[in-house]
């Protein structure tokens, strides 16, 4: 996890319509002062911070999502379940890392003898 001392640049949205004619409408919160460029928010909290406000961000480092944003050291928005999804992620990672040393150890001559350790 990492913590960024940010601002608030500017506030983007965008509308959806899917298959059943129902919108989904995503909202960013855009930063300035550090690695960290934007964040997708909840309504509440794309509403509640102003451009130029100055925020404390906590991100995943592997995924680079937002995990919680404060304010003036009140809680403004938080993903509670954030470790269940870069947990998921990097189990994915290392799943697929495996497949592929496995697929690569059983690479065989034209013998059909096995090559390799």
């Amino acid at each position: 996890m990492r913590t960024h001392q940010l601002h608030v640049d500017r506030h983007t949205s965008s509308t959806q319509i899917n298959a059943r004619q129902s919108s989904d409408t995503n909202y960013t919160v855009h930063l300035v002062g550090g690695n960290l460029s934007s964040c997708d928010v909840g309504y509440a909290t794309y509403t509640a911070l102003k451009d130029g406000d100055s925020v404390i961000i906590r991100s995943s480092n592997l995924f680079k999502k937002c995990i919680s944003i404060d304010r003036d050291g009140e809680l403004i928005e938080s993903n509670k379940y954030w470790r269940w999804f870069e947990l998921a992620g990097a189990l994915l990672l290392i799943a697929t890392a495996i497949g592929w040393l496995k697929s690569g150890d059983e690479e065989s001559d034209r013998d059909g003898l096995r090559v390799g350790w």
